[in-house]
């Protein structure tokens, strides 16, 4: 049985992959972790024991999964590299410093960071590649859908999809919504559209817009259990894993 220490236990994803791991006979959650002061402090989420000092249950995971927010990931990273449990987060919204700071700790501690766990979507990202050689002349916009609450923006899925756009065409300029008089759209432009209200799990669009025809790549995520699921699989390639940043490209290849 492969012990999770689940950090953001209370929140929208933790919540979720509570209720995905209890359908699962091979993973359980032995510890969770929330902020400081959080009401759940002390107690317990379906029969889970919640704690704010995560150095005081740490040793007893095989791995630990993080959906929180960006600044504390980078900090719970450093309190407990010394422990050298495999890690997976699905946090979004790193600063380049950041992200620097995931790399570096990667050398001593097997990292899974992904912010977006969705087969689908990582699916998605192939056949967007595959499109910009054969659609290189179209014009390509980038709209993604969120719930109210969500607090960054684009969203991470949004940042993975632009940089695929600007590895195969490094002249991309990139554009965030539009207002005013704009000009005409230059060959180069590629603007990203962000959209938040209601309860929305997730939705990416990608536009193609040619002369007489466009061709629209879309994934819709009807609930956040293919997020919860593919966090679980991340967490069964992760365990045994040597130091290292991993990413969804490696657990779907």
């Amino acid at each position: 049985m492969i012990k999770i220490l689940l950090c953001g236990v209370a929140g929208r994803m933790g919540r979720e992959i509570i209720s995905a791991a209890q359908d699962t006979d091979d993973i359980t959650i032995c510890a969770g972790v929330e902020v400081p002061e959080h009401t759940s402090i002390g107690n317990m989420i379906s029969g889970i024991a919640v704690t704010d000092d995560i150095t005081t249950v740490v040793e007893n995971c095989d791995c630990v999964v993080d959906f929180t927010h960006h600044t504390a990931t980078v900090s719970t990273l450093d309190r407990i590299k010394k422990y050298k449990k495999p890690f997976v987060t699905g946090t979004t919204g790193f600063t380049e410093q950041e992200q620097k700071t995931i790399q570096v700790i990667s050398k001593r501690v097997p990292i899974f960071w992904a912010p977006n766990m969705s087969v689908g979507v990582n699916h998605m990202y192939r056949l967007i590649e595959s499109s910009l050689g054969l659609l290189r002349d179209f014009d390509i916009e980038v709209i993604e859908t969120h719930h109210r609450a969500k607090k960054d923006a684009p969203s991470g899925t949004a940042k993975r999809i632009a940089g695929i756009i600007k590895e195969k065409k490094p002249d991309t300029q990139f554009v965030y919504g539009r207002e005013g008089h704009t000009g005409e759209r230059n060959r180069q432009e590629v603007s990203i559209h962000s959209i938040r209200g209601g309860d929305v799990a997730g939705e990416h669009r990608v536009l193609f817009l040619g002369k007489g025809e466009f061709l629209e790549l879309r994934h819709y995520a009807t609930s956040r259990r293919c997020f919860a699921m593919g966090a679980l699989n991340a967490v069964r390639y992760m365990v045994g894993k040597p130091p290292g940043l991993y990413t969804m490209q490696h657990l779907v290849t």
